[in-house]
């Protein structure tokens, strides 16, 4: 397990990237267990300094750079891992005490690391912004995709060889599988490298999805006026077992962990719901879909906390997903993910340079009440103009999305 985290602002920005790790065949109520200490601390993965205002050539090769360091240190870090699967070879295998009480014969194979979606671009050298789970392309992935359509799996076998042949065509190969060129030590030892990524709730669901959902509904409700009632009725919500009362509204929240999530996620849909009722019957359509898209979003997440499942609750599972991705455009109003955002802060600097402009041609002929005029009025222009551009381009393109479509198959 990886997980990059912030630990302080204080004297600029303090991070740590820890690789932890333990062993699969046993319970996770005693992996769990802090006095067990079936977790332990293995490495710490290096973080590379930020660069800003960096020539593009050489912003390209210190990112490569970069990825060199980081797989050298995992190639250190996996090296006990990096022999010969022959059954006749007696080195590298233990005596093993499992779980029945018996006695084997094993060998350590690395069957699982679990992190987020950019890590898993950074430790397998994918590019940003891409499925992890398939070679989908980057302008599909807010598309659901049924078991029997999903795109190809991402092929590591295929990349190895096309990295190892580092030809002009190789490359160009690499590039269109958004693939970045270069030695990886995980397709070098013995494991299937696909599967090594599981579902992960923290990153994905908790900290990843259910927060996407928070915003969704705070610009779904600002847009139909509905706020002031989900913060009264987000308030009133009493304490009960294992639930912490609200001491602040929702507005106030600055930051959700991994708890306060799982927490939210038991009273959500109910606070949703009622925050709803009444209105036009105009609104009716749309109160009934956003109430059904979060519905459909959080029983994948209470599917996928189950301990075990059957053909009946991965179909369950897969059932609420495409329910989900069937309303999930009620909550596109007045959303904007990050190109969007990207797209109107280029706007909004070209716009700014019209200003400058404007007010430097016109200088002359103002007075100071008609200078105050025209201020505010290219100030209200560039706010609608921004706001304009972030409708017209939001959309739900991007990996964490696309990455649930992949759950149920690992599950199974």
């Amino acid at each position: 397990m990886s997980d990059g985290t912030h630990l302080s602002n204080f004297a600029g920005d303090k991070q740590e990237w820890p690789v932890y790790m333990t062993i699969g065949n046993q319970s996770s109520k005693i992996r769990q267990m802090p006095s067990t200490h079936s977790i332990v601390m293995v490495t710490l993965l290096p973080i590379p300094i930020k660069n800003s205002n960096v020539p593009q050539k050489q912003l390209d090769e210190q990112r490569q750079t970069n990825r060199e360091v980081l797989n050298e240190v995992l190639r250190r870090l996996l090296q006990p891992l990096t022999f010969k699967q022959n059954p006749g070879t007696e080195s590298r295998y233990y005596n093993v005490l499992c779980a029945d009480g018996n006695f084997r014969h094993c060998k350590p194979v690395l069957a699982a690391w679990l992190a987020g979606c950019a890590e898993y671009s950074d430790l397998h050298h994918l590019m940003r912004d891409v499925c992890v789970w398939c070679e989908c392309p980057k302008n599909e992935l807010r598309d659901y995709v049924p078991p029997d359509k999903q795109h190809r799996r991402q092929d590591y076998n295929v990349y190895r060889t096309l990295s190892d042949a580092n030809t002009k065509a190789a490359n160009a190969e690499l590039s269109s599988r958004h693939v970045h060129q270069g030695f990886n030590v995980f397709r070098h030892i013995p494991c299937i490298v696909s599967d090594l990524l599981k579902p992960d709730l923290l990153h994905t669901m908790q900290i990843g999805m259910l927060d996407h959902l928070d915003r969704w509904i705070f610009h779904y409700l600002t847009t139909h006026e509905r706020l002031d009632q989900y913060n009264a009725i987000w308030s009133s919500v009493p304490a009960y077992y294992n639930l912490t009362p609200k001491n602040t509204s929702y507005e106030e929240v600055s930051q959700w962990n991994g708890k306060e999530m799982k927490e939210m996620s038991w009273y959500l849909l109910r606070v949703v719901t009622q925050s709803q009722r009444g209105g036009s019957p105009a609104q009716h359509a749309v109160f009934n879909h956003a109430i059904l898209r979060t519905r459909a979003l959080l029983e994948i997440y209470m599917y996928a906390r189950y301990k075990s499942h059957d053909d009946a609750t991965l179909s369950y599972m897969e059932d609420a997903l495409r329910c989900f991705h069937t309303f999930k455009d009620v909550f596109i109003l007045g959303w904007a993910g990050r190109m969007a955002k990207a797209k109107a802060n280029a706007l909004r600097m070209e716009l700014m340079k019209k200003r400058k402009v404007d007010k430097e041609t016109n200088a002359q002929a103002w007075t100071p009440s008609k200078k105050r005029g025209e201020m505010i009025a290219w100030r209200d222009y560039i706010s609608h103009e921004i706001g304009v551009s972030k409708e017209l381009d939001a959309d739900f393109n991007f990996p964490k999305i696309h990455s649930i479509s992949y759950w149920v198959k690992p599950i199974h």
